[in-house]
C-alpha cells in the first residue's frame, strides 16, 4: 500500500529531476555558422555546421572553448561587426570541437576529458611570455602562426598578479616577401639530400685513403706520383662534398614562392594540430618546438583530417608547403635538430606504423583472431614516456616499443612490426 507521504516524496523527486534536466538542456544554445571544409586538392567549400555546447550568452563561449580577440578576455559576440572575425571564430570553434570529440571518443583520453575551458585567441600578434603572459608588441610581432600556450602565472614579486590556463593562439595572416626575410638554414631538398649522402661518401673516401696509405707502407716500390695523385683525388672529393653541403644551406630561397601567407585560424589541420599539443601537454610541454612533439601532433591531426598531404595550400587562405604522411624520407641524425621540427619525417614514420598495423589487423581478422593492437593507442601511450627532450632515434622508438609491450596482443609480433617500420625508414 502506497502512503500519502511516499506519494509526495515521489512527486517532489520527479519535479526536481525534471527541473534539473530542463536546466541542463537550457544551459547550451547551439547555433549554425558556415565553416571551411576541404575538398579535393587545394579546394574548399563553406559548409553550415551547428556549433554545440555554446552557452546562451550570444557569444562564442561554451563549456569547452572561449573564443576571444587578441588579448581581450571577453568572448567574441555573434553581433560583432567584423564578418572576417566571425568567420574565423566559427571555424576555430567547430574544428576544435571536432578535435576534442576525436580525443574523447577514439583515443578515450581521460586527460582531455578533465580539461577545463580553453581560451582561444584570434588575431593575436604578441609573443608569449611565461612570466607576463604576453610580450609587448614593440618587442616582437607575429603573423602567419599558431601556438599552444601552457597555463601559468606572474611571479610572486610582480605587482600585477595574473593567472591563465591553457590557451591556443592564432596570429593574423600577412603576406610576407619571404625571399628577402628568410634566414637560410638548409630547409631545402638539395641540402637535405646532400646531408643524407655526405657521411657515406666521406667515410668511403677516408677508408680508401687509409687502405691506400697502408698499401704504400707495405709496398714502398709503388709509384709515388700515382699514389699522391690518387690521394689528392680522394681529398678533393671530400672537400667538394663538404663545400656542397655548406653552400646548399643558403639555397632555401630558391625553393620558396616570393610571398608567404597562412591564415592559421582557417586551416582545419592546423587547428587539429594545436589541440593535439594541448591533449599531450601532460608530459610534452607545448612551448618546445622539436621534431618528436611536432610529429606526434601532426600524426593525430592527420588521423582527424584523413588527408595524405597535410597543411596544403588553400587558395586565398594559405600557400603553405604540405607535409606528406607517406613521405619516403629516410632517417638521418640531422633530422633531430629543432630546425627540422617542420619536417614530415616523424609524421611519415608514425603513419608507416599505422599502415603496417592496419595490414596486420586485417590479416588477423581473416583468421578470426583479435587485432594485433590499436595503433592510435600505442602512439598515444608512447607520449607518457616522452618529454620535450625526447629524440626520434631513441626517445620516440623506445616509447613506441614500450607502449606495444603493454598493449599489443602478441608482444613479439607487435615489436617486430615496429622494428620493421623503423628499418624501412632508415633507422637500423
Amino acid at each position: 500500500m502506497t502512503t500519502l507521504p511516499r506519494l509526495l516524496n515521489s512527486s517532489l523527486f520527479l519535479g526536481l529531476f525534471l527541473t534539473g534536466s530542463a536546466l541542463a538542456a537550457d544551459q547550451f544554445c547551439p547555433k549554425t555558422f558556415n565553416v571551411l571544409e576541404r575538398t579535393k586538392g587545394d579546394n574548399y567549400q563553406m559548409v553550415p555546421k551547428q556549433l554545440e555546447r555554446l552557452y546562451c550568452n550570444n557569444t562564442f563561449e561554451g563549456a569547452d572553448f572561449k573564443i576571444v580577440e587578441s588579448t581581450s578576455e571577453e568572448a567574441i559576440s555573434f553581433d560583432n561587426k567584423d564578418p572576417e572575425l566571425l568567420k574565423k571564430a566559427a571555424n576555430v570553434y567547430h574544428h576544435l570541437s571536432v578535435a576534442k570529440t576525436f580525443w574523447l571518443e577514439e583515443i578515450k583520453s581521460d586527460y582531455v576529458r578533465k580539461l577545463p575551458q580553453i581560451t582561444v585567441r584570434l588575431n593575436i600578434t604578441n609573443a608569449f611570455s611565461n612570466t607576463r603572459h604576453y610580450k609587448n608588441e614593440e618587442l616582437e610581432k607575429n603573423y602567419n602562426n599558431a601556438w599552444s600556450i601552457p597555463e601559468g602565472e606572474t611571479p610572486s614579486f610582480a605587482k600585477e598578479k595574473l593567472k591563465w590556463g591553457k590557451e591556443i593562439w592564432f596570429s593574423p595572416m600577412k603576406k610576407i616577401e619571404q625571399r628577402k626575410e628568410v634566414k637560410s638554414k638548409g630547409d631545402n631538398p638539395i641540402h637535405q639530400s646532400l646531408i643524407l649522402v655526405k657521411d657515406p661518401v666521406i667515410d668511403n673516401q677516408k677508408s680508401a685513403l687509409i687502405y691506400q696509405g697502408l698499401a704504400y707502407i707495405a709496398q714502398p716500390s709503388l709509384n709515388q706520383s700515382m699514389v699522391l695523385e690518387e690521394a689528392l683525388k680522394r681529398l678533393g672529393a671530400i672537400a667538394i662534398m663538404v663545400a656542397l653541403v655548406e653552400t646548399s644551406k643558403y639555397m632555401d630561397k630558391w625553393f620558396m614562392e616570393k610571398y608567404y601567407y597562412v591564415d592559421t585560424a582557417m586551416i582545419p589541420e592546423i587547428i587539429y594540430h594545436e589541440f593535439a599539443h594541448i591533449a599531450m601537454s601532460d608530459t610534452m610541454k607545448t612551448v618546445h618546438s622539436v621534431p618528436t612533439i611536432e610529429g606526434m601532433a601532426d600524426y593525430f591531426a592527420a588521423r582527424i583530417a584523413t588527408r595524405r598531404k597535410m597543411y596544403d595550400r588553400i587558395e586565398g587562405f594559405s600557400n603553405n608547403n604540405h607535409r606528406d604522411t607517406e613521405s619516403r624520407m629516410l632517417y638521418h641524425p640531422y633530422l633531430e635538430g629543432s630546425w627540422n621540427s617542420t619536417s614530415d619525417f616523424t609524421l611519415s614514420l608514425l603513419w608507416k606504423g599505422k599502415t603496417e598495423f592496419d595490414k596486420a589487423n586485417e590479416q588477423r581478422a581473416k583468421k578470426n583472431q583479435p587485432p594485433l593492437a590499436n595503433y592510435d593507442e600505442i602512439v598515444h601511450n608512447a607520449h607518457f614516456d616522452m618529454n620535450e627532450d625526447s629524440d626520434i632515434q631513441h626517445g620516440l622508438t623506445g616509447a613506441l616499443i614500450k607502449a606495444c609491450n603493454k598493449s599489443c596482443n602478441g608482444k613479439r609480433a607487435g615489436v617486430n612490426t615496429l622494428n620493421a617500420v623503423f628499418e624501412a625508414k632508415g633507422m637500423n
